[in-house]
């Protein structure tokens, strides 16, 4: 199956050591997956049923609840490429400013017109499910 075109989040979950699982963004998290034929990556993860932020600006909203806003959404882009069965996304723009410049590796795997992706970090397994959009 192709990589490349747009992708709908199905699930994103982490599972520890022991096989407790959670969803860092609830069960019914929202999110679209971008790869384009000339290896461009964009990916994008939000809690379902985010409240606006109150204001005309929302640079101006109360601090708390701009940091809701940023703990409940999780977005990076960058390049991409495909290497034996993983992609490696090499990040150049991030919403949490640690990501920037990092590289992410996730296993890729295809089922039926469903694309999995999976990476682990510290302790965790996390798997990503996306549709075709």
């Amino acid at each position: 199956m192709n990589l490349v075109g747009a992708w709908r989040l199905v699930e994103w979950r982490t599972t520890r050591a022991g096989g407790r699982t959670s969803h860092p963004f609830g069960r019914d998290a929202v999110g679209l997956l971008c790869y384009t034929p000339d290896g461009y990556v964009s990916v994008t993860v939000a809690r379902a049923g985010r409240p606006p932020l109150p204001g005309a600006v929302p640079r101006q909203a109360p601090l708390q609840t701009r940091a809701e806003a940023f703990a409940s959404f999780f977005c990076y882009s960058g390049r991409y490429e495909v290497r034996d069965g993983q992609v490696v996304h090499d990040v150049e723009v991030a919403l949490n400013p640690s990501f920037t410049g990092t590289i992410q590796i996730r296993e890729m795997n295809f089922d039926g017109d469903r694309l999995v992706l999976a990476a682990a970090e510290e302790g965790r397994w996390h798997t990503l499910i996306w549709r075709r959009a």
